[in-house]
């Protein structure tokens, strides 16, 4: 029986080192990926940086047209044409209108005129 003995402490050995060394391994895997990640957050990546600010700048000169555009468009609406004089409303004097029209008339006569 000694050698039987020998064989299961020997194997119970082996297997317990084993076991041992996997969980080591495991942990400080762990620790080193925690670690990793700790210094990964810290890091600023320029790259990104620049391209932020080549977008910001895209965004802020195409904001610009689209404002000068949408300005432009509020000018002309609001711009009141000189050439055409179709709103004004002309009054006639006293002297060229004719003797025999009454003066109670000369409202309905300036709405005809229209």
């Amino acid at each position: 029986m000694p050698e039987e003995i020998f064989i299961i402490i020997l194997t119970a050995i082996i297997s317990g080192t084993g076991f041992v060394t996997y969980i080591a391994k495991k942990t400080f895997e762990i620790n080193k990926i925690k670690a990793m990640k700790d210094k990964s957050s810290g890091e600023i990546n320029p790259q990104f940086f620049k391209a932020l600010g080549d977008f910001k700048k895209s965004t802020e000169r195409r904001i610009a047209n689209l404002e000068s555009i949408v300005a432009d468009l509020e000018e002309e609406k609001i711009r009141i044409p000189e050439a055409s004089n179709a709103g004004e409303i002309e009054i006639e004097e006293k002297e060229v209108r004719s003797s025999d029209e009454k003066e109670d008339d000369s409202n309905l006569r300036n709405m005809l005129n229209e």
